[in-house]
């Protein structure tokens, strides 16, 4: 390669133009790019947090500073500027609460990345509160997902996943016998022909006594306080336990997702 292309970022550590201008912070650091900041770049679904960039330090930098990530046990050697996701998996569950590592979890097992025996043996020298977090993870197709399911299960809510109802297909959640609650994500308005597939299969559900909850990205990050307060609402009146075959007292389907414009 042209050396002419190549900008020098520390000893040993080169850089093209093109290069990924997080990785090169990374480098520059001292470090390679680890934790939650390597798993973004592997695909893995991860939960809204700080936007500082995430680095794992080599043996010498871990001793010269302390601001970079860490994991449970003795750190291989950095080869990669950028970590490998068991590696960065590793550092990640040290930056997360535990909400945020099922979440992580379960995009790496839904995506293939890792699986579960996998998962395990990366987790080996972790604390058991830790290790024991794999037992809630369920494959979810996206965080948001994860997050509801952990949420209602911590108020004690029985949660069913990815349910499947004749005439209406497979659902996200299913409470007691009716309530349907399904998770959009954040490129959900994005897709005009999902939103209206999405629509078709609410209209076929209510037809049939199902009562459907549909929650956006920002409801389920930002605003959840209030969602899960309607949710219980709900739960209260005990509007998930009728016969979905019965007649409901409810007129219509809440819909707290926004509209498409």
């Amino acid at each position: 390669m042209n050396a002419e292309v190549l900008r020098q970022l520390r000893r040993g550590w080169y850089a093209t133009v093109t290069a990924n201008p997080t990785v090169v912070a990374a480098i520059k650091a001292g470090g390679v790019l680890s934790c939650v900041a390597a798993l973004k770049l592997h695909k893995v679904w991860i939960p809204p947090m700080d936007t500082a960039t995430h680095v794992r330090g080599t043996e010498d930098s871990h001793r010269r500073s302390s601001g970079f990530c860490r994991r449970y046990g003795r750190p291989p050697a950095a080869t990669s500027a950028v970590d490998d996701v068991v590696t960065a998996l590793q550092h990640a569950v040290r930056c997360l609460d535990h909400e945020g590592v099922v979440v992580v979890l379960d995009s790496i097992l839904d995506r293939r990345l890792m699986n579960r025996a996998e998962v395990i043996t990366a987790l080996a020298d972790c604390p058991r509160e830790i290790r024991n977090l794999l037992d809630k993870c369920e494959w979810a197709e996206s965080g948001t997902e994860t997050m509801v399911r952990i949420r209602l299960r911590a108020r004690n809510i029985k949660v069913s996943s990815q349910v499947t109802i004749d005439g209406v297909g497979r659902v996200d959640f299913l409470v007691g016998k009716r309530l349907i609650i399904e998770v959009d994500g954040m490129e959900y308005h994005a897709n005009r022909a999902q939103f209206e597939r999405d629509r078709e299969r609410d209209r076929k559900a209510v037809e049939l006594g199902y009562l459907v909850v549909r929650l956006t990205y920002n409801q389920v990050v930002y605003q959840w306080e209030q969602v899960e307060e309607s949710i219980l609402t709900l739960i209260r009146r005990r509007e998930h336990l009728a016969d979905p075959a019965e007649p409901s007292t409810v007129s219509q389907t809440p819909h707290w997702a926004d509209e498409i414009e």
